[in-house]
């Protein structure tokens, strides 16, 4: 003891108790790893981020009362046969409706007796009378294709249309609208002869074939089921990492049973909506960074072994580290008592940020020892040294946390007090934890002869002469290109923008984010919508007239669409189409091919393509090209069937007619049921539309469709600036993720505004000298210059992920360069000097330490992750510039006094 008695102060302390203060800082670690495990939770919503007492979130937790949860999973099913849609969906929504252990609420408007009785009354008027005229000009093929289903009597059918349509030539009356169908089915037809012997291909449905309108196109009848929605809020479990992620299972497993049914071929399925898109981000982002908390461990162990050049240096800086980490983790559990998914990866600047200041202490400490001190009394050189150039620099990177907690935004705040408390803990570490393990491992040290005169900082000789004549040689030409750079700069500065689109902060490829891009470019089925409410009926009307009218909306679905317009116009076209058709009795479908017949009727209908291509060709019609591309599809597949003659030629047919054959009596009577519909009055439609649009105390709500993809910002704005021209009140998800990415980005600069004054206040009070705080500011204005140039020419822009790197480079901008302006000031030597010593290898390393923490999270397949790795990368080049090459010219001209 009589060694350590020598030493005062905190090291005195450390020196006479190293062990028990090691003892007392693991049972720390232990009890905040267990605590940690017990209390933390995490907050997976985007709304646990968001302030509480805006006029716009007041407006939200409005609706939310008024009409109930809204947070649905959404399950979006697809297929080019509606009547096959219809019964996946049903199959679907009937297992999900009984389910209640997990399914608060399951909701299914195509498979409601309403819209299958009444669904045509939805078409516009024209569609309708389309519709009728269409299906009675065919009614002839119908009638035969319901008493023969099968591929003869098809071609026979188009064999005479186009032979109709050849005779008459295309001058007649109608000819051009003919023209059309034809054209139509038979670029239908030859997809399926395309997919002609490919088991998993879908077979061309009827309605491919015979709902579309006159001009060809295929008809909205024909387009409304293709897609169709399920929604289903989930019963939540708030114990789980993510709530809704047992019911996002359930559904999964119920899609992936449905779709090994080979009466579902050709459905495809999948989930999207804000629980989905918030478990994939949750579960992504964790994943990522556990993996890259790995990474940057295994890197910065790498780095300091080669900078350290043993092990002993580096177990004692790595054990502070994990020490600070378990510490800083309970503290974080305590003062706030949960995580969000900002505040996520605060263990990974832990890693950065805490190893900084033992850097600088260990460096200092085998530069002592080289230059023959005895262990101890290294160790309190390097501690006594960097006291206050440590507090000071911890100090810039803490207040630059600390000012979050005046910014609106809660999650913002809450990672401001998280990291700046943990910073805190670093130093903590580094003053007590880390000289403790130095005395403790300094026995098993092995003595070296000390060095002498030039030779004693191990690092000086790190460079040629000519190479420091290089960089450090030319300060004037060095600030002036700093200069003329950091002008340069100011362009790319105006050139990044805030990206406002969640969707490119999730992992590429999510079926998640790919169905959320469907809805919204969906009209019939958007899932992403501002709100409006009314006081009535009338009021709804009023206000969906005048937001129908605004150029920014699509459409608007309120409870008075549910009573359709042109009612008696419609019914009777119904009416009369259903008479029309009443007397098509489907029969069952037989496999029968009349294989003697088929040739025949294969050779007559090639024959009547052929004649058509050529009339089209003299006649200089534009369709003569589709037509002959479709017939050398035609006879390929006549290729097809001749090379199989002798194998599988009658089983290939037999699945091809089956597949557009088989299910013909249910599309038939699927077909019939829909002409039923009967004039809809408001007291007609059922309660689940009821409920879902006339809230508790009977306010109506109206969702405001936008008529283009409003992810991003400006469409997002001008959507949102026309809506509260009717309603200022208006709401929904659109709103919230608007003004919450505003609200973030705001606090940003705000924080960034309050981190540079307290910065220059941390300056001022460290060096006590006007100039020398504005010239530590000088790798502050370089790095972040440089960053942003970086940034602009790899096509990066700020989002709500990366942005919170900004008061992170902006600490370590200023940090660094305390440590190389204080030893500048305090000890003899130049700039050079400095940079070389053991104080500029640790200002590097610092940086190299960071860039590999942070760097690691470009591993990471969440693109937000993956932005905050590569924005934290190119500040710390750009820093390290500033450091390495900027910063010591500047000093050199200013001088010492």
């Amino acid at each position: 003891m009589k060694t350590e008695k020598r030493f005062k102060g905190l090291f005195g302390f450390v020196a006479a108790y190293p062990r028990v203060i090691l003892v007392v800082a693991l049972l720390g670690s232990l009890f905040s790893v267990v605590y940690t495990a017990k209390k933390m939770e995490f907050l997976t919503g985007r709304d646990d981020l968001m302030p509480k007492n805006t006029g716009y979130h007041q407006d939200y937790r409005n609706w939310r009362q008024e009409f109930g949860d809204m947070d649905d999973i959404v399950i979006v099913i697809e297929s080019a046969d509606q009547e096959r849609a219809a019964r996946f969906g049903t199959a679907l929504y009937e297992k999900l409706a009984a389910d209640e252990q997990h399914f608060q609420d399951v909701f299914y408007p195509f498979g409601l007796e309403f819209f299958k009785k009444n669904g045509l009354l939805f078409m516009p008027a024209a569609d309708v009378k389309g519709l009728r005229e269409n299906l009675t000009a065919l009614k002839p093929v119908l009638k035969e294709l319901s008493a023969s289903p099968s591929v003869q009597t098809l071609f026979t059918y188009l064999t005479g249309q186009i032979d109709g349509y050849v005779a008459k030539g295309s001058s007649s009356p109608g000819a051009e609208a003919q023209l059309g169908s034809l054209t139509f089915m038979l670029e239908k037809l030859g997809i399926g002869f395309k997919s002609f012997g490919d088991s998993t291909a879908t077979p061309p449905s009827l309605e491919e074939f015979f709902f579309q309108g006159k001009d060809g196109q295929e008809s909205s009848f024909s387009k409304a089921g293709k897609m169709q929605v399920i929604t289903a809020l989930p019963v939540k479990n708030q114990a789980s990492f993510v709530p809704a992620e047992e019911a996002i299972k359930v559904i999964r497993a119920h899609l992936a049973e449905l779709r090994k049914q080979p009466q579902f071929k050709g459905v495809s399925a999948g989930l999207t909506g804000n629980p989905v898109l918030e478990h994939e981000e949750m579960s992504t982002s964790q994943s990522d960074i556990t993996l890259a908390t790995i990474v940057s461990l295994i890197l910065t162990v790498i780095l300091l072994l080669v900078a350290f050049r043993g092990v002993l240096n580096v177990v004692a800086a790595m054990v502070s580290l994990v020490v600070a980490i378990c510490l800083s983790f309970g503290f974080a559990t305590l003062a706030i008592g949960h995580l969000n998914i900002l505040s996520m990866v605060f263990a990974i600047m832990l890693i950065g940020i805490g190893i900084e200041y033992g850097i600088q202490l260990v460096l200092r400490y085998q530069e002592e020892l080289t230059g023959g001190a005895e262990p101890l009394v290294a160790i309190e050189t390097g501690v006594r040294n960097n006291v206050w150039a440590i507090i000071m620099a911890a100090a810039t990177v803490a207040a630059a946390f600390l000012t979050f907690i005046f910014t609106d935004f809660k999650g913002i705040a809450e990672l401001g007090i998280i990291a700046a408390g943990g910073v805190a803990i670093c130093v903590i570490i580094t003053f007590t934890v880390l000289p403790a393990m130095l005395v403790v491992l300094a026995r098993y040290r092995k003595i070296k002869a000390p060095s002498t005169g030039s030779d004693r900082t191990p690092h000086s000789s790190s460079l040629t002469e000519s190479a420091k004549q290089l960089l450090f040689g030319h300060p004037k030409a060095v600030v002036a290109i700093s200069a003329i750079l950091c002008l340069a700069s100011l362009y790319p500065l105006s050139q990044i923008t805030f990206d406002y689109n969640l969707m490119n902060l999730q992992a590429r490829g999510l079926e998640s984010v790919r169905y959320a891009y469907k809805l919204m470019r969906n009209s019939e089925n958007s899932g992403y919508f501002a709100v409006v409410t009314a006081d009535s009926a009338a009021d709804a009307a009023a206000k969906t007239k005048a937001l129908e009218s605004l150029p920014t909306v699509d459409h608007v679905v309120s409870f008075n669409s549910f009573v359709p317009e042109d009612q008696q116009q419609k019914v009777a076209d119904l009416t009369a189409l259903r008479n029309e058709l009443s007397d098509i009795k489907p029969g069952e479908y037989e496999e029968d091919l009349s294989l003697m017949e088929l040739p025949e009727v294969f050779e007559n209908f090639r024959n009547a393509v052929a004649r058509l291509k050529a009339k089209l060709e003299q006649e200089g019609k534009p369709e003569a090209k589709p037509v002959a591309a479709f017939l050398a599809t035609l006879d390929t597949f006549f290729a097809k069937l001749e090379k199989e003659k002798d194998r599988n030629a009658v089983g290939m047919l037999k699945d091809f007619q089956g597949g557009m054959f088989a299910e013909l009596p249910e599309k038939i009577q699927f077909l019939k049921e829909s002409l039923n519909a009967e004039l809809v009055t408001a007291s007609a439609i059922p309660q689940e539309l009821r409920d879902r649009f006339v809230g508790k105390t009977g306010r109506y709500m109206l969702q405001v469709v936008p008529k283009h993809d409003i992810f991003n910002r400006e469409p997002l704005k001008a959507f949102l600036d026309d809506v509260r021209k009717v309603d200022i009140h208006a709401t929904g998800e659109p709103v919230m993720v608007y003004e919450s990415m505003t609200i973030m980005r705001d606090s940003y600069m705000k924080a960034f505004v309050y981190a540079f004054i307290a910065i220059v206040i941390i300056l001022l009070i460290t060096f006590r000298s006007i100039k020398f705080a504005l010239i530590g500011l000088v790798p502050l204005v370089v790095g972040v210059l440089f960053m942003i140039s970086g940034m602009w020419l790899f096509g990066i822009n700020f989002n709500s992920a990366n942005i919170i790197v900004m008061p992170l480079v902006l600490g370590i901008a200023v940090d660094s360069g305390i440590y190389i302006i204080n030893r500048f000031r305090r000890e003899d030597g130049s700039a050079t000097a400095v940079v070389t010593s053991s104080t500029g290898v640790g200002v590097i390393l610092n940086t190299l330490t960071i860039m590999a923490s942070f760097g690691a999270l470009m591993v990471a397949h969440h693109q937000g992750v993956f932005s905050i790795g590569a924005v934290m990368s190119l500040g710390m080049v750009a820093c390290q510039l500033a450091f390495i090459i900027t910063l010591p010219a500047v000093l050199t001209l200013v001088g010492k006094k």
